[in-house]
């Protein structure tokens, strides 16, 4: 599954395009009411949040498997990295195998970038934004994780990634997509204070021929998410 488009409300919209031009170096587009960044191979579209918006959203973007360190070092020359209760800003997943690190925009929104080590996606130069290949997450909280994640599952034909589905959090779809499910108000990692909230999110998807939304959008029950595959 691959996340083609995500879109979702910011407040500022010139502060987000100095920041994903100029830290991320990324191409961004400023029109009136929204801001389009091209990040590889995924399109992140802002709109204008009305003045009483307030909340973050999380979402990752996929980097060379061979490239974490020099891309921490890239990032941590522009923008501070976060980090666990015991200082870490590295984080590595054994069952994933995969490594991340984390760090926030001017709005707030919990980023992350993440090597999948099985990935067959290795490159021999140094570390640039043009390796910031696509959105691989998206967060979308919920009240009932486990019926959300069997929803979205049965709608979009795709599987619960490497684990059980669990009532905290729970991935689905595979390494090139993922929609992250955790309960609402569940803290986002690494020990940022900022809750997991439900708000607006829309995102296409590119599916497998079996996938079931090809072409079509809906709406998920309970949730402000709309889904379209392409």
């Amino acid at each position: 599954m691959l996340i083609k488009r995500i879109e979702i409300p910011t407040e500022d919209l010139i502060a987000q395009k100095e920041y994903y031009s100029n830290v991320l170096e990324l191409p961004a587009h400023l029109e009136d009411d929204s801001l389009l960044v091209k990040a590889g191979k995924t399109d992140i579209l802002f709109t204008q949040a009305p003045a009483t918006w307030t909340g973050a959203y999380h979402f990752c973007f996929n980097i060379p498997e061979n490239q974490f360190l020099q891309a921490r070092v890239w990032l941590s020359k522009r923008i501070p990295l976060l980090k666990d209760e015991k200082g870490n800003d590295e984080f590595r997943s054994q069952s994933w195998n995969a490594t991340s690190l984390y760090f926030k925009d001017t709005a707030g929104n919990i980023l992350e970038f993440i090597a999948r080590h099985d990935q067959k996606n290795a490159v021999e130069f140094p570390f640039n934004s043009e390796q910031i290949l696509q959105v691989s997450e998206i967060g979308l909280p919920s009240k009932d994780v486990i019926v959300f994640a069997k929803e979205l599952c049965e709608k979009l034909g795709v599987s619960v990634y490497k684990q059980e589905p669990n009532e905290s959090f729970t991935p689905i779809g595979d390494e090139d997509g993922l929609l992250i499910l955790p309960v609402e108000n569940r803290i986002w990692y690494p020990n940022t204070g900022v809750p997991a909230r439900m708000l607006p999110v829309k995102v296409d998807v590119a599916l497998s021929p079996k996938g079931k939304v090809n072409g079509r959008e809906f709406k998920l029950s309970g949730v402000p998410y709309q889904v379209k595959g392409v």
